[in-house]
């Protein structure tokens, strides 16, 4: 016998995390886009978001993490570091 279980959530009003708000639009904006040389297909989606971004007159700033650990970890988390001062918003992934 299997369980399945449900992957649907739902929440009470007092569970949701806030959720943030770029009031008056990406015009003028520094908007940061992350991407991993592991995301294959989100390069392609990163691209076409630039693409718009730019359109709507945003600065769009790409940040190519490297590894983890070791000196290479410590240089990724001072550009991650620089890179999150340096934009007003940033998308980090799509969730998968």
């Amino acid at each position: 016998m299997i369980e399945i279980l449900d992957p649907t959530v739902s929440f009470d009003e007092g569970d949701q995390a806030p959720t943030f708000s770029l009031t008056g639009g990406v015009s003028g904006k520094v908007v940061g886009l992350r991407l991993d040389h592991a995301w294959r297909s989100y390069h392609l989606v990163v691209d076409e978001w630039q693409a718009l971004l730019e359109a709507d007159g945003a600065k769009v700033r790409v940040v190519w993490p490297g590894e983890r650990v070791g000196a290479e970890g410590e240089r990724t988390r001072a550009d991650l570091a620089e890179w999150s001062r340096l934009v007003d918003c940033g998308v980090v992934g799509l969730g998968n």
